[in-house]
């Protein structure tokens, strides 16, 4: 069984999300804290350690008004790294919304739960991110 993994790369934390075997469904699957400028890609590896993954979905920070940005080149460099790392095809996924989408139902879910929104919200957000990012992926790849 083969999966698609997808990452939301932020400038603190690294957010991971994985699909169904059947290549469907996205689930959140976890959060790393980057050190220092570091991809994180051994903590990748390990958190991905028991799947077999075929492809990355990274989300891409692209600007509403097409000017290649600073995010946005980072995420290529960051790209080129996990490419080589893992020897894997690397897509690229528009993320624009992606973190207010996740940061909205991050705040739904929470708003009957005795858990500090704050404390939540920032473990979780990269991770659900990702989950998004992955589940368009998804979608396209379904309806075609």
């Amino acid at each position: 069984m083969s999966f698609i993994a997808g990452i939301d790369v932020g400038e603190v934390r690294i957010g991971i999300a994985i699909s169904d075997s059947e290549k469907r469904i996205a689930f959140p699957l976890g959060v790393i804290k980057r050190e220092r400028g570091s991809y994180g890609l051994r903590r990748i590896e390990r958190i991905l350690e028991d799947r077999e993954v075929e492809l990355f979905v990274v989300g891409l920070p692209k600007r509403s008004d097409g000017v290649v940005g600073k995010e946005e080149k980072k995420v290529f460099d960051f790209v080129e790294g996990l490419k080589k790392y893992f020897n894997k095809d690397v897509v690229t996924w528009d993320e624009r919304y992606t973190t207010v989408i996740a940061q909205q139902a991050l705040q739904e879910g929470l708003s009957h739960s005795g858990i500090s929104r704050a404390n939540k919200r920032k473990k979780n957000i990269d991770k659900i991110a990702a989950q998004i990012i992955l589940q368009s992926y998804l979608d396209y790849i379904n309806n075609q």
